[in-house]
């Protein structure tokens, strides 16, 4: 068997973007180009992978290209060894890690897996805005079995080292098995201990049941504490905008399907969270969805969520979206998409915010899309913003 070669090229370009430059907002033209291209030689176990992008701001000089993954893999003839080299996503702790190194894994006996990973974020080569705060090394170990409960079991290690700070020592567990709409419970749960704090850093445990035909539940616990030493280095920046020492989170969901053309589906979480040290705040945060197929035979698909969410003191927001789309000849879609939020004193503002999009995907010819819209935009941030993208995509396979 030969080689083949497959991935797709995306042209993208944003008009009239509105981005914040030197206290102003400023209206942009980008440019983007995307290339995944994926290459397999069957025959001795080898395959290339890579996603890259390039981004052009047509005004000024900015301007960057970017690898987000670009790795060789070898898997032998019984897929029992695996080893990747090079720039991938180490996915195997709590975090993700987009970085330069090798992971490999082996299965020794069946049901039975060993992987090591170990790879270096270095911030200055690194896809933009995405880039991390500081450098660091990562390194991990972990055992899998799935001979248990008919679920899959991991006990890992994994070491952060970031620059010029303390190394992070992490032991973590799970325990999945999830099937929904089966006759069994789902369930799942993912433990991480900071070893060298002594301490639970994050907990996930969750089941799901269906309690009579087409009618699923889910319930779920969540507790997440990042490290102390968090004014020097950020282990999560993202989690640090919203809270600084921890949170507690009870969620519950349910699904029903109601009829093979419409879902129905509700969800209520409640946590509570520390803004600062020692400060506790609770939230609450509802949601409620439906997606049908109107007329099945003319392809015409809506959706349409409502939500509502508080938070310390007053913080408030509550809002709709829905979007419809249909086929009206063979490769032509049209869709639309409306959303609505009013929100008080969230970000430090109050006050009401729309966005509609109206646009097309055509299928020319096989395998080449080109897909249009017409953004329309208005809150305190972007008042009256329009914009218009146009992204052609082209799959490829020789």
């Amino acid at each position: 068997m030969g080689s083949s070669t497959f991935g797709n090229v995306t042209l993208s370009f944003q008009g009239n973007s509105p981005i914040l430059q030197n206290g102003e907002d400023t209206k942009v033209h980008p440019f983007y180009q995307y290339l995944e291209l994926n290459t397999v030689i069957p025959k001795n176990g080898f395959s290339f992978n890579t996603y890259l992008r390039g981004r052009k701001i047509i005004e000024g000089e900015q301007q960057s290209f970017d690898a987000y993954y670009a790795f060789l893999q070898y898997q032998n003839e019984s897929r029992l060894l695996n080893v990747r080299i090079g720039r991938q996503i180490l996915s195997e702790g709590v975090n993700y890690y987009l970085a330069d190194g090798g992971r490999i894994s082996f299965q020794p006996a069946q049901g039975l897996e060993i992987l090591a990973y170990a790879g270096y974020q270095n911030r200055d080569n690194y896809p933009e805005p995405e880039a991390p705060l500081i450098s660091s090394s990562i390194y991990g170990i972990k055992l899998k079995s799935n001979e248990f409960l008919h679920s899959i079991m991991s006990l890992g290690y994994e070491r952060i080292d970031p620059q010029d700070f303390s190394a992070r020592n992490f032991l973590n567990l799970s325990l999945n098995r999830v099937v929904p709409f089966t006759e069994t419970a789902d369930f799942y749960s993912r433990a991480e201990l900071d070893i060298a704090e002594g301490e639970l850093s994050l907990l996930t445990a969750g089941v799901g049941f269906i309690p009579f035909r087409s009618f699923y539940i889910n319930i779920e616990y969540d507790f997440y504490k990042p490290d102390e030493d968090r004014g020097g280095y950020l282990q999560d920046p993202i989690f640090d905008l919203f809270s600084v020492s921890g949170i507690n989170q009870v969620k519950g969901g349910l699904t029903y399907l109601v009829n093979p053309y419409l879902k129905a589906s509700a969800s209520y979480s409640y946590s509570r969270y520390e803004v600062i040290d020692g400060v506790t705040h609770k939230g609450n945060l509802v949601r409620l969805g439906f997606s049908w197929d109107l007329w099945r035979q003319l392809g015409l698909k809506s959706f349409q969520g409502l939500y509502f969410m508080d938070g310390r003191e007053e913080d408030q927001a509550w809002g709709a979206n829905f979007k419809l789309s249909e086929e009206f000849i063979r490769g032509l879609e049209l869709f639309y998409h409306f959303a609505y939020v009013h929100f008080k004193k969230i970000t430090h503002q109050k006050g009401d915010g729309y966005s509609n999009a109206l646009g097309f995907q055509y299928l020319f010819i096989r395998n080449l899309l080109l897909k249009a819209e017409i953004e329309m935009n208005d809150h305190p941030d972007m008042k009256n913003d329009t914009r218009a993208n146009v992204v052609l995509n082209y799959q490829f396979y020789f």
